[in-house]
Parts: structure tokens; sequence; C-alpha cells
């Protein structure tokens, strides 16, 4: 490995021990919290995703978290304030003073009056029964997902979350509900591993007709560019979705970066196209 190659590696464990020593403030009430307002969005979302064609304009664009712009406008989630980011990290709201938030909250009216006055085109991911979504099971400092992947199969799509193998071996299973969960055993060197699901491991071909990815991260800045877990797991399991399949990271709000450049980027790093936080969806 290069003296590049090794400085990059260097600033990206340094961020990760950064973000898992501030997620860990974050008391199990908290987290849980934050884990069902995750699957609350999911449901949301998914009440207009099998019926809007992606050419049919939204009276609302603000009503559908997971409709992507194709303006580049950020879409954030109704109950959440919009406010100007400062030190270099967009604030989570609860940080925010009542003012801000008192402010934030009319700007939000104005902007989503605005859309409704212009209504743009968006592009909408229709989704029928059986669809495939690729997610994964939370661990960890990371945000809980077990709601949001009960609400997606509750919607009658199939879930595959990863089924690890040694090194980088790609593998994946479908999820059918927590009960069918095995805890595994930490890494060869210490690590946490996901619980994985009892049901048949698949190859890395499984999400090869996959509509949407959702991808866990420690950081992600404007440009899209995911701090992962390390290891350049998902970056090659990403190889193998469709080329129109949404990428979407998920992490805590904090963690998003309002900042371009912020997130070292190497060759093989595959940008998402919108981070979903506990608060809010940003499409980039």
């Amino acid at each position: 490995m290069g003296t590049i190659e090794t400085a990059v590696e260097e600033q990206k464990g340094r961020m990760r021990k950064q973000a898992i020593a501030k997620r860990r403030t974050v008391n199990e009430a908290e987290r849980a919290k934050a884990g069902e307002r995750l699957a609350a969005a999911t449901t949301q979302a998914l009440r207009w995703f099998v019926t809007e064609p992606a050419t049919t304009p939204a009276t609302n664009p603000m009503a559908n978290p997971f409709a992507k712009p194709t303006t580049g406008r950020t879409a954030k989630l109704p109950t959440t304030p919009i406010t100007e980011a400062s030190e270099g990290a967009i604030p989570n709201s609860a940080e925010t003073t009542p003012q801000k938030q008192t402010e934030a909250a009319a700007n939000n009216a104005a902007a989503i009056n605005r859309d409704n006055e212009q209504p743009e085109q968006m592009r909408t991911i229709s989704l029928s029964a059986g669809d495939t979504i690729a997610a994964y099971v939370s661990m960890g400092t990371e945000v809980p997902t077990l709601g949001l992947l009960d609400a997606l199969v509750e919607h009658g799509l199939r879930v595959l979350v990863p089924r690890l193998g040694r090194g980088r071996d790609i593998g994946w299973s479908e999820y059918l509900g927590s009960r069918l969960l095995r805890d595994m055993p930490r890494t060869s060197r210490g690590g946490l591993r996901p619980s994985e699901p009892e049901s048949e491991a698949l190859g890395p071909d499984a999400i090869a007709n996959a509509k949407i990815a959702l991808i866990p991260a420690f950081a992600i800045d404007l440009d899209g560019t995911r701090l992962g877990r390390g290891g350049g797991w998902y970056d090659q399991a990403l190889g193998c979705l469709p080329a129109d399949a949404l990428k979407i990271g998920v992490c805590w709000d904090w963690e998003l970066i309002d900042g371009h450049d912020a997130v070292p980027r190497e060759p093989h790093d595959i940008p998402v196209d919108a981070v979903l936080t506990p608060e809010r969806i940003v499409w980039f």
C-alpha cells in the first residue's frame, strides 16, 4: 500500500473511531426511538412507491420522502425543521434552539408552498410485491433497522440482507423476520458481525434485480461519498446492483456532513444517491 493510500486509511480509521465514540453517547431509549422513526419514514414512503409513475408531477414533492427530485433539490421529512448548517455538520434538530426551530419551520412551510405552486417532475420508484430490496441488519451503535426491515416485508417486498463468508466473500439471505435471525460469533479480529437469517444462503447475483439498496455508513458528505465499516465489502457488493438501483446510505443525522470532499474517497468507492436518517432523507 502506497503512502497516499495509507494516509487515507488512517484518516478513515480516525473518523470511524470518532463516530463510534459519539454514537456511544446515545442511550438505549434514544436508540430505540430512532429505530421507530426510521421504520415510520419507510412506511410513509412505501405508500407512494407503487402507484406513481416516473413521469407524473407530484402535487406536493415533500409528501414522498423517497421520490427523487430531478433538479437536485433536497427533500426532507415533513416533520423535520430545515436549519442552516454550521461548523461543518448538519445539526440534529434536537440540538437547535426553540427560536431556530421556529424559524426553520417557517422556512420549511414556505418551501412546501413553493413546491405546491410549481410542481416539478419527480422520479419515483415503482415497486410491486416480490420486488427485491437489498438492506442490512444493524449492529452495535448503528441506527436500529429491524423495524425498517419489518415494514418492507409487511409491504410484500423481498428483503435481502448480507450473509457474510470469509474475507470479502459476498452473500445474501432473505429476511423473514427478526425471530428467524441468529447471532453470529465475532470475527477473527474480534469485530462485531450482524445477525443473519436462517434462510438459504444466496450468491452475489441475488441483488442483480434489486430496486433499492440500503447501506450502513459512519459518515456521508454532500458528494454522496460514504464512510463504511471498512474492508470494502459493500463497495464490492454494490457492483452487483443494476445501474438504475437507488443506493441510500443510512446513518445518524449528525453523520451527514454539510460539505464536499469531507469523506476521503478512493477509486473503488461507489457514491450513494441519498441519505436516510431517523430525522429525514436527503437526495444528492
